[in-house]
């Protein structure tokens, strides 16, 4: 059983009658809108791997639909095959322009449009793995540093221009050093996995970990106040504090920024989470004194 889900968008009753069940028939998961409007109040609250999109529609046609769903969708993120009977030179220039993925006439035998659809989902599909481990940790499953940086610096900019808030939570790891000395690098990894799958336990969707290097770590918390990124920092910790590895227990330190603050660049930002973690680890040593 194929498990993708494919959205047509047609205001011709008989044309996505006919589409649904030749995709239906090859195993695909069908959804049908007879409106521009309908396929994007159901793509802001779904989500599909291919949408198939009629050009000539009342009100908002293909190219305005295709044009909003590239404003919240990239290429290899949703692929869109517009399936129209306009075959000229200029509709189909105006549809690439619009973030159209592929073209398909209405005329065309079957084979071609399930041939053009197999394709375009198998090319999204190999692009988006490209893309998460390009930046992915290879070890934790986390993201990298790399992607760290690209991402705070995104919400940065989102704050500062639209006023929306996020947390940034840094922390680093107690006692990795020793384990890895003691017991071996494999050790060593074993806890860091074991880290990341305890935190991922308790983030949400929209939450994002990444691997900074090393020990450190870094959380990402849209929406979240500083009240709320603490309390999501003490459960990770409470949750990691489970995790023993031969014989030792693990915990970290961390440190808690929020956007709020008058921080000057997202850097300044990440400064003073990291100093806030490093203050918090001195005063976790002189209590172990």
């Amino acid at each position: 059983m194929v498990e993708e889900r494919i959205l047509i968008v047609d205001d011709n009753a008989e044309m996505l009658q006919k589409t649904n069940e030749l995709l239906s028939q090859v195993g695909y998961s069908v959804v049908m809108c007879s409106s521009g409007e309908e396929a994007l109040e159901f793509l802001d609250k779904e989500r599909v791997d291919l949408v198939l999109l009629d050009i000539n529609m009342p009100s908002l046609n293909g190219y305005e639909v295709c044009l909003r769903i590239r404003q919240s969708h990239a290429l290899d993120d949703l692929p869109v095959i517009f399936l129209t009977s306009r075959e000229d030179t200029d509709s189909i220039t105006k549809g690439f322009h619009a973030g159209a993925s592929d073209f398909v006439s209405k005329t065309a035998v079957s084979e071609i449009l399930l041939a053009r659809v197999n394709v375009q989902i198998r090319l999204a599909r190999t692009l988006r793995y490209l893309r998460d481990i390009s930046l992915t940790d290879d070890l934790t499953g986390a993201y990298n540093r790399r992607h760290a940086m690209y991402s705070l610096r995104e919400w940065f900019a989102r704050s500062k221009r639209y006023g929306t808030h996020f947390s940034l939570i840094y922390f680093d790891l107690n006692g990795l050093k020793q384990i890895n000395d003691s017991y071996g690098h494999q050790a060593g990894d074993l806890l860091l996995r074991a880290v990341v799958n305890a935190c991922k336990k308790l983030l949400r969707e929209s939450d994002l970990l990444f691997r900074m290097g090393g020990d450190e770590f870094m959380v990402l918390c849209p929406d979240t106040d500083k009240r709320g990124a603490f309390i999501c920092a003490d459960r990770m910790l409470e949750a990691v504090n489970t995790v023993t590895i031969i014989d030792q227990t693990v915990s970290f330190a961390y440190g808690v920024a929020h956007s709020s603050d008058d921080y000057k660049d997202m850097d300044d930002m990440l400064h003073y989470a990291d100093e806030a973690m490093y203050e918090c680890k001195q005063k976790q040593r002189a209590s172990r004194k």
